[in-house]
């Protein structure tokens, strides 16, 4: 069977009716929901909102763990896709339909996002790139593969549940990593199906440029390669220089290039630092 996997937390419970609306019209209807509540609870009015069978795990915890342990619970349950979808987002209708379709011989399988802030109708093309097979060097330095926009075989997540570190900042990226030096296959398709979100509780804005963000992205970004620093020894030279971005904050030209950078279209998680 396979499974809608997703985390909802005080923040994004708002946007419940609207993210549940979104499955329950999916054009494709063959699954079922893993819902993961970490440190808030569900109405019974929210729960007569879902239409297809569900399962729900409860934990209080950090949103990193929350989300792994979630995952190590649906495993049980033995799901042969598990479709990755933000309680913050909204899916196209043919979400799951189209990646089905076509993830073919592949491990997992990554489609592009529209990005919004309060209304759909004002939506706008994320990603600009082709079609094809996803390898690390691709996603070194910055990443497209979230919790927005992944599907993966069940059987591949848990070959590297285990080595999922909970403390880093990007779940997504790691999991990603893992999937590709693990020898799995992924492929990414440029239809926008998701509604990604831009809102104060992301990870990473990418509409938005501040100061903040900045900080925010060096430390994620510190945290993946150093992780990862035993297999991918190439990622010396960018910690250091990392680390050299991180003491230069304060620095005003350094911000106002940075910025230009920013505001160039087809910006990745991560690819402004």
């Amino acid at each position: 069977m396979n499974y809608i996997f997703s985390t909802i937390y005080p923040n994004s419970k708002k946007y419940f009716d609207e993210f549940i609306n979104s499955i329950n019209a999916q054009s494709y209807k063959n699954f079922k929901i893993f819902l993961v509540l970490n440190g808030t609870s569900l109405s019974r009015k929210q729960k007569n909102k879902i239409n297809n069978e569900y399962k729900i795990f409860r934990i209080n915890s950090i949103w990193q763990k929350s989300r792994v342990e979630g995952l190590k619970q649906l495993l049980k349950k033995k799901p042969n896709l598990i479709i990755f979808a933000d309680s913050d987002d909204v899916l196209d209708k043919d979400r799951i339909k189209i990646c089905i379709e076509k993830i073919g011989a592949n491990d997992f399988i990554v489609n592009n996002l529209y990005l919004f802030q309060k209304n759909l109708k004002n939506k706008k093309k994320w990603l600009k790139r082709k079609e094809k097979k996803i390898t690390l060097n691709q996603i070194d330095y910055k990443n497209f593969v979230g919790c927005s926009n992944t599907i993966v075989k069940g059987s591949a997540i848990k070959k590297i549940i285990d080595l999922i570190d909970i403390r880093l900042i990007a779940f997504d990226w790691c999991m990603a990593k893992l999937l590709l030096l693990n020898k799995f296959k992924g492929v990414y398709i440029d239809s926008p199906l998701t509604y990604y979100r831009q809102y104060n509780n992301n990870n990473s804005s990418l509409i938005k440029f501040s100061k903040q963000k900045i900080s925010k992205d060096i430390k994620c970004k510190l945290e993946n390669l150093k992780y990862f620093l035993t297999v991918r020894l190439k990622y010396k030279n960018k910690i250091k220089d990392l680390e050299n971005k991180k003491k230069m904050l304060n620095n005003k030209n350094f911000l106002k290039n940075l910025k230009k950078k920013f505001m160039k279209n087809n910006q990745y998680w991560w690819s402004t630092i």
